[in-house]
């Protein structure tokens, strides 16, 4: 009977049949992204019991003497691992073959005690207990070695030191904090740079240490202990945290300035939620076009009952055939699922796991919700069908025309508000970093970068020279700085007017080209000269650095760092080095030898100039750097870069308003050819008596474009509220123009005239006389 109800109305019940689908195979693809979000790093045995000590509520960096200083006297905490981020490049070489780049971390030996991986081949127990040992990937043994059995094998770290694999383990997996591809010792990194005075100084913070605590014991209390165990010159460094960062939590927490991979828990909900909008879109299509139905089932019931059929078994009947249309969605969506995960994750960016399908209690409260949607979307018409008398089922009177027409305005209405607030939000998304890639007080265009590497560090005179050699080249630069690079931040007391006081601002080194290159004006005193020598221990800072440092005169005050006093000779006007997702910090520039970066000044726009001038850059860096990878990318990329984390959050949302908007498209279509079909009579009676196609077209889409209207001012209010609550998680942010509201309609109204136009115009231009021949 079911298939049969189906496939009396093919077109109508597709169209309802393939909306439900989509919109459930959106839910179960968001239900497993989220979920994989919201349980980052919970798979970690006795997770709930791993913390991060802070430096600071906003800082998560610490000192490598943290470690021995907890473990000598805070007696609670059984397990203290350190990890660290190798700064620079991170080349490994298997001889005859070429180079690749990966992420390498340093860690403690008990790093695989704490967090947990699975061992593929080798003993992660007592990998990291010697120097120059690895732990690699999967990924990182196939692509150098073409296999996984690599223990034992060597590897060339940055043309240098040579590593000796003695474990493989599984790629981390998505849900993580750590990216990585290699791990080693602490022990390495103190052969790899055996001077450092990130070894034995408080105020140099570059790693992150993560505490295990006993049974019963409050992280307050642990927390307290540690505070209280730090020496005085860890204090005045700038030790102050309120609290231990939970593992569990630390995923959402976004402290800045570190390697560890972060989430955004407002972009996790909104997409949920915009799912789950994209269910109702679904729901009441599922609720229209069923009810477009009503009058052929409640003759159908009619029959039934004359027969002798009880009102429960048509209760039952009824119910069943509503269970099993959503059965088939669900089997459909999961269907979906399957086959376009990939092409959405390669698309949006959003990995899905779907190991977490082996969580029974996931499945359940998906198939549990489906059932209950089933039943709850299907119950009051089968329950009014069920319970009427079979003579009005026959004459056709359980609901009347105006019960109908109010509940389908209803849920057109809901559906094109619900369109509108998404066509909206997405424009916003737009702009927002349009605005965020555009604004940001330096130059941008016709600049590349080439990221230097331990060979070309020791050649920049040549490789400067080598480079101006090309036309094209206007200037160059050396620097630390570039976009979506790690930078350094520091804490340091000092004295400043005789008062002591605590200075916090991020660094980075440049030379005398950096602020030419890159259109950066002073404010107030000067500039690095070309002269280097004269120019040692001499810094240029931002508005920023003076503001919130309350400096009236800072022109040749002294600041104190690691690696003692640096004089300001110049103050430069704010300009976003980072992300506008967060605010300006204090900053300082000093003119140093050590570069990560050289960016080159190009003075052409032509697509063949810019392609030429490139691939001799690339030449040039082969030339003299023939055992690294040669990076080369344009300055203006690597700044849209750091806006990934929004242009994925856009290219989801937009896909997902896209297919909001085509579900809405087809229930309004399913329901204009079911009015078309029972107004098809009164078309052919108005055209004999004269009635033009447009005045047709006109009685149609009239109830449409009010509906919409309708949408329109509820939709308004809802939207400015969502879009400025989430414009408030950028420290700068665009103005919420009023065009964005009025474009939104419009779009929602043209799209609903278009869909329901195809139709009507059909319907319209059909012969009169075939018309009254209908039925």
């Amino acid at each position: 009977m079911a298939f049969r109800n189906f496939i009396r109305k093919p077109e109508v019940n597709l169209i309802n049949l393939i909306g439900l689908s989509v919109s459930l195979a959106l839910v179960i693809m968001l239900s497993f992204y989220s979920f994989n979000e919201f349980t980052t790093d919970h798979y970690h045995k006795n997770a709930e019991r791993i913390f991060v000590f802070p430096r600071t509520d906003q800082h998560i960096h610490t000192s490598f003497l943290l470690k021995e200083q907890i473990e000598l006297s805070v007696p609670t905490v059984d397990l203290i691992v350190r990890v660290g981020q190798h700064w620079g490049s991170s080349t490994f070489q298997v001889e005859g073959h070429d180079p690749f780049d990966f992420n390498l971390l340093y860690t403690d030996n008990e790093f695989f005690n704490l967090f947990n991986y699975k061992p593929l081949v080798g003993n992660l127990g007592d990998a990291l207990k010697t120097p120059l040992t690895l732990v690699v990937s999967e990924k990182f043994a196939e692509q150098l070695f073409g296999t996984i059995d690599v223990v034992g094998k060597t590897v060339k770290f940055n043309n240098n030191q040579l590593f000796t694999i003695k474990a493989v383990i599984k790629s981390p997996i998505g849900n993580s904090i750590f990216s990585f591809e290699a791990i080693t010792s602490m022990a390495t990194k103190h052969v790899i740079t055996p001077n450092s005075e990130e070894f034995s100084n408080w105020g140099h913070t570059s790693i992150l240490t993560f505490l295990r605590i006993m049974d019963d014991v409050k992280p307050e209390s642990v927390h307290k202990s540690i505070v209280s165990a730090l020496p005085e010159n860890a204090k005045n460094m700038g030790y102050n945290p309120t609290q231990l960062i939970p593992l569990k939590n630390l995923y959402f927490s976004n402290y800045i300035h570190s390697f560890l991979h972060f989430g955004d828990k407002k972009k996790v909900i909104t997409l949920t939620l915009a799912g789950l909008l994209i269910l109702v879109i679904g729901l009441f299509n599922y609720v229209n076009i069923s009810a477009s139905n009503w009058e052929e089932r409640i003759r159908q019931v009619g029959v039934k009952k004359v027969v002798g059929a009880k009102r429960s078994s048509i209760f039952l009947s009824l119910l069943t055939e509503s269970v099993l249309f959503f059965i088939a969605a669900l089997l459909i969506a999961f269907s979906l699922t399957y086959v376009f995960s990939k092409p959405l994750t390669n698309y949006t960016g959003i990995h899905f796991n779907y190991d977490i399908l082996l969580y029974s209690e996931l499945l359940g409260v998906l198939a549990g919700s489906t059932l209950l949607l089933s039943i709850l979307f299907s119950l009051l018409s089968a329950l009014r069908i069920s319970s009427s008398n079979a003579i009005d089922n026959l004459k056709n009177v359980v609901n009347t025309r105006d019960t109908k027409s109010h509940i389908r305005a209803f849920l057109v209405i809901g559906q094109f508000t619900i369109a509108i607030v998404l066509i909206a939000f997405t424009m916003l998304v737009k702009k927002q970093i349009d605005f965020g890639s555009s604004n940001l007080g330096m130059n941008q265009e016709n600049i590349a970068g080439v990221k230097l590497t331990s060979q070309l560090k020791d050649k920049r005179d040549v490789l400067r020279n080598k480079i101006m050699e090309n036309p094209f080249v206007e200037n160059i630069s050396f620097t630390q700085y570039y976009p979506n690079n790690t930078i350094e931040s520091w804490d340091m007391e000092g004295e400043y007017s005789g008062v002591k006081k605590h200075f916090a601002f991020d660094i980075f080194n440049a030379d005398s080209a950096f602020f030419n290159l890159l259109g950066i004006q002073p404010i107030m005193g000067h500039l690095f000269s070309d002269n280097l020598a004269s120019y040692l221990n001499k810094a240029v800072v931002n508005e920023t650095f003076v503001r919130e440092h309350k400096m009236e005169n800072p022109i040749g005050e002294k600041i104190p760092l690691i690696t003692g006093e640096c004089e300001i000779i110049g103050v430069v006007k704010d300009f976003h080095y980072k992300s506008v997702n967060v605010p300006i910090a204090p900053l300082i520039i000093r003119n140093n030898t050590d570069a990560s970066f050289c960016l080159v000044s190009l003075n052409s726009s032509g697509f063949k100039g810019l392609h030429h001038s490139i691939q001799s850059i690339k030449n040039v860096v082969n030339d003299l750097s023939p055992s690294f990878p040669v990076e080369v990318s344009f300055f203006d990329q690597a700044i849209e870069s750091m806006y990934q984390s929004e242009l994925q959050f856009r290219k989801t949302f937009t896909l997902f308003a896209g297919i909001a908007i085509i579900i809405c498209c087809m229930g309004i279509f399913a329901m204009s050819l079911s009015t078309s079909q029972k107004r098809t009579k009164e078309i052919g009676i108005r055209k004999v008596n004269g009635a033009k196609i447009t005045e047709i077209l006109a009685m149609l889409n009239r109830n449409f474009v009010k509906w919409v209207a309708i949408a329109f001012f509820i939709a308004t209010p809802i939207a400015y509220y969502a879009m400025n609550k989430w414009l408030q998680n950028f420290a700068y942010k665009t103005e919420l123009n009023w065009w964005i509201f009025a474009l939104a309609g419009l779009l929602a109204l043209g799209i609903a005239l278009l869909t329901v136009s195809i139709q009507s115009w059909k319907t319209a231009r059909r012969n009169p006389v075939e018309a009254l021949r209908y039925e």
